[in-house]
């Protein structure tokens, strides 16, 4: 009987292993997994050009960054790429949200931070090839010579 039992519970905590690696190697949906979080942390400041109530000029992206659209995330900010697909340590996309609350460049700089989890699943996404699946979001103001995914760049 206790042959039984033992064999039982290596049997589950086999199992449950096994479903921990499995989900561990899951493909991150960027549409499921990414964008809610994104949307709610930083597309208030990284959208597409917009009237601010009051003013008769467009308010521009922070950084000329979008990310509100993956043509817009492909393009990067007006300094560089944001992210190197396969290479969160290279993704400032990531890394900024890893800095001190206080440093200059910590984003977001309003609301709250990113969760250590939603880093994670960023970071995950980010070593998967940040691939956007069939998300294009926005389309408005873009331009003609826009990529919508890192590989045709």
């Amino acid at each position: 009987m206790k042959t039984v039992v033992r064999t039982t519970q290596l049997l589950v905590l086999s199992g449950c292993l096994s479903a921990l690696v499995a989900q561990d190697d899951a493909k991150v949906n960027f549409e499921k997994d990414v964008y809610p979080f994104l949307k709610n942390s930083c597309v208030d400041c990284h959208k597409a050009p917009y009237i601010k109530e009051g003013r008769t000029r467009p308010t521009k992206p922070k950084a000329g960054l979008r990310f509100d659209s993956a043509f817009g995330l492909v393009k990067g900010s007006n300094d560089n790429a944001v992210i190197v697909p396969g290479k969160p340590e290279e993704s400032s996309i990531l890394q900024r949200t890893m800095l001190d609350e206080d440093h200059d460049n910590f984003m977001p700089p309003k609301g709250d931070a990113l969760t250590d989890d939603q880093k994670k699943v960023l970071e995950k996404w980010i070593k998967q090839g940040a691939d956007f699946g069939g998300w294009k979001g926005s389309e408005e103001a873009r331009p003609d010579d826009a990529k919508d995914t890192f590989e045709t760049q």
